[in-house]
């Protein structure tokens, strides 16, 4: 596992976010625990086999063409066509049986998600300095392929806001924190709701689930 925990490294160094970083890490130790990573035919015979959509294996195949490139190893880089598909949108009491039955950080999180429809990446970064509650306004500071943008915000959202505890200069969480296992927890909650959510991989738009 050297050789990936190298890879992560030279990615930290160019530059890659951390989700990224990790994804990457996450795929390759996955893909190591079955075979050689270095036998580049043996991984591409695997990918193309694998029980995974065509986006999934355009994902994988990027991080392959990355490891490859950092060991300096020749590796043609196999094609998968992304099929685009209709965004899943739940059910609006969904939603609110979901924000009704988690923590106030989480629901806050969620209502600010529905009211504003802000990417879950954008929430996710946004510090109390962007937020101005006297105008109901935040400052949305843009992902890959957004702009800058300022929303407004209802007042109902506003009140959860400011419940929450102003430890750190980020609203929804500290700089250590890891939004896959705040992902994973939502997930179970919903599991254990049974809300479609959970049953569609279109439960993105209601979590921080972008790794690439």
């Amino acid at each position: 596992m050297g050789e990936i925990l190298s890879f992560a490294l030279w990615m930290q160094k160019e530059g890659h976010k951390p989700h990224t970083v990790k994804s990457a890490v996450s795929s390759l130790k996955s893909i190591a625990r079955r075979m050689n990573l270095l036998d580049v035919e043996a991984v591409k015979g695997y990918l193309a086999t694998s029980c995974v959509s065509d986006c999934r294996k355009e994902l994988l195949a990027l991080h392959l063409a990355r490891f490859y490139r950092n060991r300096g190893v020749p590796f043609d880089r196999p094609r998968y066509k992304r099929i685009e598909k209709l965004p899943f949108i739940p059910l609006e009491s969904e939603v609110n049986q979901l924000i009704g039955g988690v923590g106030k950080k989480t629901a806050a999180f969620l209502q600010l998600l529905k009211e504003t429809g802000m990417r879950p990446g954008e929430a996710w970064n946004l510090k109390w300095i962007d937020s101005n509650f006297e105008k109901a306004t935040v400052s949305i500071a843009p992902e890959k392929n957004s702009r800058p943008r300022l929303l407004k915000i209802p007042s109902q959202t506003i009140a959860m806001l400011n419940q929450l505890p102003r430890k750190s200069s980020l609203i929804f969480h500290s700089p250590e924190a890891d939004p896959v296992n705040e992902r994973n927890s939502l997930r179970n909650f919903c599991c254990r709701l049974d809300l479609s959510f959970c049953k569609s991989r279109g439960f993105g738009i209601i979590f921080y689930l972008r790794q690439g």
